[in-house]
């Protein structure tokens, strides 16, 4: 399918603070459930969907540049993220965007989707995934979860102030969410001074940064929702390859060991060196990870019936 043009010329193109050297991808928007979307679509291939929230598709860049020559590399700013303008009533929910996702997917007819999910793009993606698993193919799980965070009461607070009014206030004069996520501590841990700079672009506008303080907030409201997801990956992600492919700094709650609980089937990998964004910290090792467990085990999915697998660690 060719691919989707911007929607009107009175469309924004590419801002001025962002140049092609922080990221080098046509600028592109599509219309999704009437809502404006900017996506990254680069290169051809099987589709390999990039799924965050709260961020923008930059923080995909690095893995993007070395998978578009094998992939059809995918991956969208929810409304009032990264390059998408805010849309009038959307609440920045998990439901509101897997809705987007679902339009999104719809929109340039994407089938036989390789899903990479991360953060809160996982509880999205997750539910895209069980309402149209006749679109997936594949899934790649990075540090995040599938399941209600009842269990885990330190996450549910540090949710909880992060969703305060105080919080939220601090955040708008200060931008700190974002601040944080651009520091060594996040993406912008080998990024240069120049692309750290064209990162925090989009939080220039107080919307973008209520937008990614409503994403994380909206994760406390989700349980009774989280609940159904997970009993209904099993059955939607049976037969399926999955791969998690976590930072092996970042994954205190033993989330990824959950995962190849509930799916017996998946491969285990991780980055050495990898803390909460491992495509970005080391995105030679995690796109090597990710395409020697495609040629193996995504590539011909009549073929890949091993469980329990590994990758040397």
């Amino acid at each position: 399918m060719a691919k989707m043009s911007p929607i009107n010329a009175q469309e924004p193109g590419r801002p001025d603070w962002l140049p092609c050297s922080a990221y080098p991808f046509q600028i592109r928007f599509a219309d999704a459930d009437g809502k404006m979307i900017h996506y990254v679509d680069e290169g051809s291939g099987p589709a390999l969907l990039m799924v965050s929230a709260g961020q923008w598709s930059m923080i995909f860049r690095d893995v993007i540049m070395r998978l578009r020559a094998q992939f059809r590399c995918l991956a969208l700013d929810f409304p009032g993220c990264g390059l998408s303008p805010d849309a009038r009533g959307h609440d920045h929910g998990v439901l509101a965007d897997a809705r987007i996702l679902e339009a999104f997917i719809d929109a340039l007819d994407l089938q036989d989707i390789t899903m990479v999910v991360h953060d809160l793009g996982g509880p999205i993606g997750f539910l895209a995934a069980t309402r149209r698993p006749d679109r997936f193919r594949a899934v790649v799980i990075s540090n995040t979860f599938g399941w209600p965070l009842a269990g885990y009461p330190a996450v549910r607070r540090a949710l909880r102030v992060v969703g305060s009014r105080p919080f939220g206030a601090v955040n708008d004069l200060t931008n700190v969410i974002a601040r944080l996520t651009a520091s060594r501590y996040g993406v912008g841990r080998v990024m240069s001074k120049a692309d750290r700079s064209a990162f925090l672009g989009p939080w220039r506008r107080g919307g973008s940064r209520r937008a990614t303080q409503l994403t994380l907030a909206g994760a406390l409201r989700v349980d009774s929702v989280m609940a159904e997801v997970e009993r209904s990956l099993r059955t939607a992600l049976a037969g399926l390859p999955v791969l998690t492919l976590f930072g092996r700094k970042n994954d205190r709650y033993g989330w990824q060991a959950r995962f190849g609980q509930m799916f017996p089937q998946a491969t285990a990998a991780v980055i050495p060196d990898g803390n909460h964004f491992p495509f970005n910290d080391d995105p030679d090792a995690y796109a090597a990870a990710l395409r020697n467990w495609w040629a193996r085990s995504a590539a011909n999915p009549e073929q890949s019936a091993d469980t329990n697998r590994s990758e040397p660690k």
